[in-house]
């Protein structure tokens, strides 16, 4: 008779409950053939934990009526060798509280909270009171008092004495928290459920609800990594429970069924796909744009280059221009012989009034008198004896440009000079090359500089101090 109860006991942990069933009812059938009726209520207590887990809560409920009678009526005798009446009353009350939750007759469990308190404390068995504790929690839990089910389930957790995780509490807590709207610190109670998953691989399938609540709550922040992850699980959980519940599992009220949780779980797959695609080619897109722009830079490191060397080199043959030029002066002043044709080029001005500007201009030029900020076309006409509107003829005509590109051009060659030839100007910052030449403004030197050279002096600066 032990033999079997023990064996049922063991298949209960396993999970094996029919089996475990079939086994506590041979030494049920035993123990009334052997007028045994301790080992009889004993495993009418167990057939109806049985009966519990397979959410057969009604015929549970009429089990435990009997037995809870029976060992309450043998109270006076607590315990003896191989019995103990007191436990298993208190088992019993414990157990038919938490039948007539399921089942909703919280008026009955009233009553029967009442008695369990009032026999703890004059039994002085303070470490059961949590429990019914807790059973006040639940039943308020149901009955949509969400305050007074936090309040309940944390004091029976704080009065707990022993080494159990507690799930029950834990999981009722989630529940109320997420139902008064407190979402993220109802998902850390609900996450307790799924560690508690992770490590023993079981789970009552009274806790099913707290994935879905999980699945839901992962959806809303659109993390759909955690979202699949519940999904899966929940899955997995419903194939076991349809296998081992299979009463339970047909009366359980799922928000996600197994249709749902397919669609569900096609849709994120496939979402996810099309994220990883869209990674991919946006990282592919980068590693081409990387690529491209790198290329481009180093295209235009090397046109810079390119740039520099024919600034440098033109800049050379300005100089030697320059130098044949003072030596054809020479010649010509030797000679002195006029060149009529040359300073005939503008109708209605006497050549020799041409000569004249073009020699002052040249004075002009070799004393870099340019370099003054305020210079213009109409002062440096009145300081050479002309109007403005025939030095400007004069300056278009032999100059090639116009008087500001005029003026604008020699500065930037007066600058370039320097920076090839005085290490001082190299160090200069571009503020303080504009000052010098005389531009208005760093602005306004950069842009010169970049239409006459099609260089920023920055690149320009840079390039004559590497070449040093």
């Amino acid at each position: 008779m032990d033999a079997y109860l023990n064996r049922g006991n063991i298949n209960m942990a396993e999970e094996f409950y029919q089996k475990a069933l079939d086994d506590i009812l041979v030494a049920n059938k035993i123990s009334q053939e052997s007028g045994n009726v301790y080992i009889f209520n004993k495993t009418i207590y167990i057939i109806a934990q049985n009966k519990i887990y397979l959410g057969q809560y009604e015929d549970a409920n009429k089990e435990l009526v009997t037995c809870l009678k029976f060992f309450k009526e043998n109270l006076v005798n607590k315990t003896s060798l191989g019995k103990n009446y007191e436990m298993y009353y208190i088992y019993s009350l414990m157990s038919l509280i938490d039948s007539n939750t399921k089942l909703g007759h919280f008026e009955q469990n009233k009553i029967l909270l009442k008695e369990a308190f009032e026999y703890l404390k004059k039994s002085k068995l303070s470490q059961y009171i949590p429990y019914f504790i807790s059973s006040e929690g639940t039943d308020a839990y149901h009955a949509k008092d969400y305050t007074t089910a936090i309040s309940k389930l944390s004091e029976a957790i704080r009065l707990y004495d022993d080494q159990w995780e507690h799930n029950t509490e834990i999981f009722y807590l989630g529940l109320s928290y997420w139902n008064t709207g407190k979402q993220k610190l109802a998902v850390k109670y609900l996450e307790e459920i799924d560690k508690h998953y992770n490590k023993t691989k079981k789970l009552d399938p009274q806790f099913r609800s707290a994935y879905e609540i999980l699945i839901k709550y992962y959806h809303s922040t659109g993390d759909t990594k955690k979202q699949l992850e519940y999904i899966n699980k929940l899955m997995f959980l419903d194939r076991s429970y349809e296998k081992n519940y299979k009463y339970l599992y047909s009366r359980i009220v799922k928000e996600y069924d197994t249709k749902k949780l397919i669609s569900e779980k096609n849709r994120i797959e496939n979402s996810l796909e099309n994220q990883r695609t869209i990674f991919i080619s946006l990282v592919t897109l980068m590693i081409i744009t990387f690529l491209f722009f790198g290329y481009r830079i180093q295209k235009e490191k090397q046109n810079y280059k390119k740039r520099f060397d024919e600034i440098i080199a033109q800049q050379n043959n300005v100089e030697k221009e320059y130098e044949k030029l003072l030596v054809e002066s020479v010649t010509y002043e030797h000679q002195q012989k006029f060149d009529y044709e040359f300073y005939n080029k503008i109708p209605g001005l006497n050549p020799v009034f041409v000569e004249n500007i073009l020699k002052e201009l040249e004075i002009f030029e070799n004393e870099n008198k340019f370099l003054d900020s305020q210079v213009s076309q109409r002062s440096l006409s009145e300081d050479l004896g002309t109007n403005s509107t025939y030095f400007s003829k004069i300056i278009n005509t032999y100059k090639g440009k116009n008087f500001a590109l005029y003026i604008s051009d020699l500065r930037l060659d007066f600058i370039i000079d320097h920076l090839k030839n005085d290490v001082k100007y190299i160090n200069k910052d571009v503020k303080e090359l504009a000052s010098i030449a005389g531009f208005s403004s760093a602005e306004n030197f950069s842009d010169h500089f970049r239409r006459k050279f099609d260089l920023k002096p920055s690149v320009f600066i840079k390039l004559m101090k590497d070449k040093l």
